[in-house]
């Protein structure tokens, strides 16, 4: 299978999922920050209350900043959201609600709840607010190997590391956590873990106990729980971690693994944490496949635009390009990848900023020669924002038919902004409609043909959504 390991690695606290910087059009002023589009970590929810708020905690270090933390975030969303009016909300209404009861917060978790919970007033993607004392949704980061506990805040995040495995929720019904891919090599394929085995635990938490608190779509819940699985698979490179597995008789039985380093250097965009790029490409008899897990301009754009021109060179009869667990990136790599693949001029959408609106357009290029075989993208939960503008873009022009599962819906162009106190604020700016004027936010890209994955065809060795793209190309010129 042609997958990409790190496409959900996600840094202990810092923006998790959000995917690199830019976006085509011009963008706020910010202070150092980047404009990025892949999906907003949804926090846990937190009931507010109308009683009178209570004091700052006075043992947190961080208290001090939490009013300019808050008004910056405030008046940000006022200021720069795109749309002036933020969909009828009263934000002076809820600045009134929310304030006390962050400022007046027991710990950081707590008052980064409470921002979150205001951001989620806007019921939309890509509004996100952590900083210092904030904590991710599983807690600290556990080293089994000494039995000691390592604070998330004195981890390095350029030194974290994974065993080897992507935990999904598939199947029909409400599914069940299942391991979807083993990187070769790794330590979780030394322990003999395979595809389509079901995980019950990872690092003695039940996956259970995962769901999220705040309402989401189905998708959203596959995705809430695929990326806290990656992040509690994630920790300091050679600590360990137990995975408890099932098999079909019930049987459990823990599996002790260990951290492997990555194996790629990673890259700093903006604000982010640590971004460790791939891009795999491979031949199936006259396919040719190419994955990556990011949208970026360097280094992915260039290795992914050598792989289209080899296969063209090769002249494959169809091309694969495997967008599953990709949660987006740089907006602006998705014009020269689409240039790549077409003759003629090709509208991807529109982004309808505060005060202008930019169409996102594909021109051919002189300097391309481009694929024009047939092409075939693979999607899922993890695929989302410019992935999806991307997948959409060429599905509406006819030049791509989607085959896999329905995206995340999450594909609002965003600005990740410095905040007072080392805070950090991503928000949205602009909206965006597909070509055929369709939103894609809260809907995602339905594809042109549905495959449902199941553990008991993974533990055979297949992929069914990959078998079904390679069937549907080599049928194309059949009578």
């Amino acid at each position: 299978m042609s997958r990409i390991s790190r496409s959900l690695l996600a840094p202990y606290g810092l923006l998790l999922l959000v995917a690199a910087a830019g976006c085509a059009g011009k963008t706020p002023n910010t202070t150092p920050g980047a404009t990025a589009a892949g999906p907003t970590v949804q926090p846990p929810s937190f009931e507010p209350s109308t009683g009178p708020a209570p004091k700052p905690e006075s043992r947190s270090p961080y208290a001090s900043s939490r009013p300019a933390i808050f008004d910056a975030a405030w008046t940000a969303i006022r200021d720069k959201h795109y749309d002036p009016k933020l969909g009828g909300v009263d934000w002076v209404a809820v600045r009134k609600r929310y304030e006390p009861m962050a400022i007046g917060a027991p710990d950081e978790p707590t008052f980064y709840r409470v921002m979150n919970d205001m951001l989620g007033e806007l019921k939309q993607s890509h509004l996100f607010i952590t900083g210092p004392g904030d904590e991710s949704e599983l807690g600290p980061q556990t080293e089994e190997q000494s039995g000691g506990t390592v604070p998330q805040t004195a981890i390095d995040l350029n030194t974290l590391g994974d065993p080897g495995i992507i935990v999904r929720v598939i199947g029909t019904g409400n599914g069940a956590a299942t391991i979807t891919f083993v990187r070769p090599n790794s330590s979780a394929a030394k322990a003999g873990l395979r595809a389509g085995t079901v995980v019950t635990h990872i690092g003695g938490r039940p996956l259970a106990s995962l769901k999220s608190r705040r309402a989401m779509r189905p998708v959203e819940e596959r995705f809430h729980l695929r990326r806290l699985a990656s992040q509690a698979l994630t920790g300091p490179v050679g600590s360990q971690v137990t995975v408890k597995i099932s098999d079909s008789n019930g049987t459990s039985k823990d599996v002790l693994l260990r951290r492997d380093a990555p194996a790629e250097q990673p890259i700093r965009v903006g604000n982010l944490g640590p971004l460790y790029p791939e891009v795999s490409s491979r031949q199936v008899g006259d396919i040719g496949i190419v994955a990556f897990n990011y949208f970026l301009l360097e280094p992915v754009l260039k290795k992914v635009a050598a792989s289209i021109d080899q296969f063209r060179s090769r002249k494959v009869k169809g091309l694969v390009i495997d967008l599953r667990g990709n949660p987006g990136g740089v907006a602006a790599m998705a014009i020269p990848l689409v240039r790549q693949l077409v003759k003629e001029r090709t509208p991807l959408g529109t982004l309808q900023h505060r005060d202008h609106q930019n169409v996102l357009v594909a021109e051919p290029s002189l300097d391309i020669t481009p694929y024009l075989g047939p092409v075939v993208i693979l999607t899922d939960e993890g695929t989302a924002s410019t992935s999806e503008i991307f997948a959409a873009g060429l599905q509406a022009a006819g030049r791509a038919l989607v085959v896999g599962q329905v995206t995340l819906g999450q594909a609002l162009p965003s600005v990740i902004e410095s905040l007072p106190g080392g805070a950090v604020l991503q928000y949205v700016v602009a909206d965006f409609k597909t070509p055929k004027g369709v939103a894609l936010e809260g809907r995602g890209v339905i594809p042109d043909r549905l495959v449902l994955e199941t553990p008991s065809a993974l533990a055979a060795g297949q992929d069914p959504v990959l078998e079904a793209a390679l069937t549907i190309i080599r049928s194309k010129g059949k009578k």
